[in-house]
């Protein structure tokens, strides 16, 4: 082994330079970041800037390579998924640019010589043509969604998410400028490099194999269990366990983030044992004892409640409600339902609680509020349920003009089938119209496109929908969308009008029936049946449309 690793820290501005020329190996793992990820990243480096006027640094993690002293070319062993968000970052800050010489400064972040980072062969001409060229972070690709691979479609969604935030009313063009040289100078990598690519391998997979491979629940377990005094730990074992047994691990170490939320009422960057254990003691004699008896255990309970499956006979009741809460997001929400839950309520406020709660929820994921937003909202949620007396005074739970307006852009979209969310929105409308049909599923339930993505030449479907691009622009909307059987789906595939029509009406889904009364399926169909399954929605939520 090579004496020499090389560790430092490295500034943005220094790490897309011609110091660097990233590549990938061909086995490299998928750039598998989502809109989420790349949202909360974002957020935390914008919130950085903000919170300390700039002036503080942000680290933004390590990197393994292997290079040689003196020459850019360097194999990114361990740091794709940041180096290629951070290219995603800086590529649609260039496009949104106005002015030339910073335009040229942010391409220099992508471009030197050569790009700064070089994908797999695959993916090296969707990068070229839909990132590091300037302007094309606005070209979409001409290719049927559903045809990209699974790192295409995520670096396509993260682009168009990173320029439809950067593009809003938060993000001036000063704000953007501002962010550019906070990014270069201010936010910065340790880069930990050694010469042989084989040896950088050798010592990743070291540190994977020598890692004690405990589930966060576990290490959380471990961690407190180990700062309980002596006398008292068989018994917190005992309670600690009981709680393990009614709830999954996921669940289970969620429960302490939700509880330290519910405590700190901020966010927090610390491990979440750390914050439990300051913020309830651990270390004084019976504390430990006092929150997993009085705190942990009527938490779980609570939850476990709310995670029970529902028989759907009644779309108001509270476990129907919960159950459609945790198919957009199964944790966001849970603190402001265990608070709520803390004291006896009414039954009929309680619903309405869950039901505005859904409402929230829900729309904060189709507009696509960054992960940050959304939490920031739940903490403000917090504190009017301790302060309001009724849930129709709950200003939180309002439906605010921006959230509903970016909602509807999104369910508008000409790429809705593309959205993460769009087969829960799918059974989420049917639900609204009397029936739940289950989740999307390929053995069981299957999203059908009624205006085919691809047909031949001489197909009927030519007839309203004469070009590729008239079929780009309607086949992958909302109202083009409905349920079918797998068999079904197979049967109608890029069937004409009037056969397929016949299948959606045999169907036993409420979606698929109800589309099948339409004489002719028609651009101006399309259009009027997304506004019609919007308003079937908005109706069921309360709000106006």
């Amino acid at each position: 082994m090579h004496e020499v690793i090389s560790v430092g820290v490295v500034s943005l501005q220094d790490l897309f330079s011609d110091a660097y020329h990233f590549r990938l190996p061909y086995f490299q793992r998928a750039y598998a970041w989502q809109t989420a990820e790349i949202g909360r990243l974002l957020s935390d480096i914008t919130g950085a800037m903000r919170a300390n006027q700039g002036q503080r640094g942000y680290f933004l993690g390590k990197l393994m390579v292997a290079k040689k002293q003196g020459q850019p070319e360097t194999a990114l062993v361990d740091g794709h998924q940041r180096v290629m968000s951070l290219t995603l970052l800086f590529a649609v800050l260039r496009d949104l640019e106005s002015d030339p010489v910073l335009q040229s400064k942010l391409n220099g972040f992508i471009r030197g010589k050569d790009v700064r980072l070089s994908p797999q062969d695959a993916m090296a001409l969707s990068c070229e043509r839909f990132v590091q060229t300037p302007g094309s972070t606005t070209v979409d690709p001409e290719d049927d969604f559903d045809a990209l691979s699974e790192t295409e479609r995520n670096v396509i969604e993260n682009r168009n998410y990173l320029r439809a935030e950067l593009s809003s009313l938060e993000y001036t063009p000063e704000v953007r400028r501002a962010l550019v040289t906070y990014l270069a100078e201010r936010c910065c990598v340790i880069v930990a490099s050694v010469e042989d690519e084989e040896e950088a391998w050798s010592f990743l997979r070291t540190e994977e194999e020598t890692r004690v491979d405990f589930s966060k629940s576990d290490r959380a377990k471990f961690s407190l269990l180990s700062i309980v005094p002596p006398p008292e730990r068989a018994d917190c074992q005992k309670i600690w366990e009981s709680c393990e047994s009614i709830l999954s691990a996921n669940d289970m170490h969620a429960l302490l983030g939700h509880l330290r939320t519910l405590k700190r009422r901020k966010s927090s960057g610390k491990p979440i044992e750390i914050d439990i254990a300051e913020a309830y003691t651990f270390n004084v004699a019976g504390a430990g004892r006092t929150f997993l008896e009085g705190t942990l255990k009527p938490a779980a309970e609570r939850l476990a409640v709310l995670r029970r499956t529902s028989d759907r006979k009644d779309a108001r009741k509270l476990p129907a409600l919960s159950e459609r809460l945790g198919w957009i997001d199964p944790q966001l929400w849970v603190p402001a339902a265990l608070l709520w839950l803390e004291r006896p309520r009414d039954q009929e406020e309680t619903l309405l609680f869950f039901k505005r709660l859904e409402r929230l929820v829900w729309m904060m994921k189709i507009a696509g509020f960054d992960p940050t937003k959304q939490h920031n909202r739940i903490l403000q949620l917090l504190g009017e349920i301790e302060r309001v007396p009724t849930v129709s005074q709950m200003r939180e739970l309002d439906m605010t003009s921006t959230l509903r307006d970016m909602a509807i852009s999104n369910l508008r979209s000409t790429s809705f089938d593309a959205k993460h969310y769009s087969g829960r929105v799918l059974r989420r409308i049917s639900i609204a119209l009397g029936q739940d049909p289950g989740p999307i599923d390929r053995s069981a339930l299957t999203i059908e496109h009624v205006l085919p993505r691809g047909f031949a030449v001489k197909s009927g479907w030519r007839k309203h929908f004469p070009s590729a691009r008239s079929v780009k622009d309607y086949s992958h909307r909302l109202g083009n969308l409905t349920l079918l059987s797998p068999e079904d789906n197979q049967k109608a595939d890029t069937l004409e009008w009037e056969t397929k029509r016949s299948i959606l009406s045999r169907s036993p889904y409420v979606l698929s029936k109800r589309l099948a009364e339409a004489a002719d399926w028609t651009p101006a169909q399309i259009l009027g049946r997304t506004e019609e399954l919007i308003g079937i929605l908005f109706k069921d939520w309360d709000i106006k449309f």
